[in-house]
């Protein structure tokens, strides 16, 4: 991406358009240099446009725009969706931004992933509750994805840490305006780890309450599916459940507490909804389907021929015959066995019956 494009999109995300009108005006004309070069009359053409967005996409444009500083050295890095590292469970996802700022790095089996959440304020039980599922869930290789929010965010987010696992904090702020001020130190950690902080708003953007239903939706679109662990009745839990199981046909799991805890009420009305019940790391994978097998040895993905990092890319959580990777990826379907072969020998695929095979986390 050049300059004056990275440039024009940093002005665009100034806007806080919601996704669907970013959509359309990237649509009609092509790149976030051409939105901000149109002239009044051609932006009005565009459906759900009013004359107040004219006027601010007019005044983004003459603002003077100073990349910062982490932007510049390559730290951070903004991702657009046609990027082949833009997360790929949010392509095409209703709602969703066509871009995100990205500080860390993003992982291509980040698709595996499971949203951790709960209240900001968890018991004892909760606590412990988040800490044993997120230890679990990373030991089956899943990425946990969290809101970076103080409780059981946090915890999950440390806990990953602790356990040698992957995990993503997703903001209610701008990269430049991290939030909540008490966590910076641990979003460095998760940078530092191999993971990634990210946020879908403006670097500078401030952390507008407004903002954090906004962004649960990146969460609920994430993972496979969203684990809540604790959450009172009125909680932001509560809503990523909600779009995760209505808007993204992702799986709801909620773990049950006390009766008499009023931080538990909300994972009892989820259950009650017809979220899966969680009493153990185990009930979520089987749910999601996924096969964990420990290996004696790890085997990096750099140490894979290009063919076999194809496959792997390829394989998912169902069973895809051999015929139809084969044809997917243009090979001889003989190639295709041999290097699906290789790579069940090395614990990250799993053959299933009648020639069809599975990816191993």
């Amino acid at each position: 991406m050049s300059r004056e494009e990275l440039c024009a999109w940093l002005r665009l995300l100034r806007l806080d358009f919601s996704p669907n009108k970013l959509r359309g005006l990237l649509e009609q004309f092509g790149d976030a240099a051409s939105v901000l070069r149109a002239s009044a009359s051609a932006l009005r053409e565009v459906s759900g446009v009013r004359e107040a967005d004219v006027a601010a996409i007019e005044r983004v444009a003459r603002e003077p725009m100073d990349l910062p500083a982490p932007l510049e050295s390559g730290e951070a890095r903004l991702v657009v969706e046609t990027d082949a590292d833009f997360p790929r469970p949010l392509i095409g996802a209703p709602d969703i931004p066509p871009a995100l700022l990205v500080w860390g790095e993003l992982q291509e089996r980040d698709r595996f992933a499971i949203g951790v959440v709960g209240t900001r304020q968890p018991s004892a039980y909760g606590r412990m509750v988040a800490e044993r599922f997120t230890r679990d869930l990373c030991a089956a290789g899943l990425t946990i994805v969290s809101g970076g929010a103080l409780g059981v965010d946090a915890v999950a987010h440390r806990t990953a840490l602790e356990a040698g696992g992957r995990t993503i904090a997703i903001l209610g702020s701008g990269l430049g305006s991290l939030y909540p001020a008490e966590n910076r130190a641990l979003f460095r950690r998760i940078v530092e780890s191999g993971g990634a902080v990210v946020s879908q708003y403006a670097w500078d953007a401030p952390p507008d309450q407004w903002r954090f239903p906004v962004r649960n939706r990146l969460i609920a679109a994430w993972g496979l599916g969203v684990l809540v662990v604790e959450a009172p009745e009125q909680s932001g839990a509560l809503i990523t459940a909600r779009f995760a199981a209505a808007e993204y046909g992702r799986e709801v799991f909620a773990v049950p507490g006390s009766i008499d805890n009023p931080k538990s009420r909300g994972c009892h009305a989820l259950i009650k909804d017809g979220a899966a019940l969680a009493e153990s790391a185990e009930d979520v994978l089987s749910v999601l389907k996924i096969a964990a097998e420990p290996r004696e040895r790890s085997t990096s993905l750099s140490l894979l021929t290009e063919v076999q990092e194809q496959l792997l890319s390829a394989l998912d959580l169902e069973p895809r015959h051999v015929d139809a990777l084969a044809r997917q990826l243009g090979l001889a379907v003989h190639v295709a066995q041999a290097e699906l072969t290789m790579l069940e020998m090395q614990g990250l695929a799993r053959r299933m019956p009648g020639g069809a095979f599975v990816r191993v986390l």
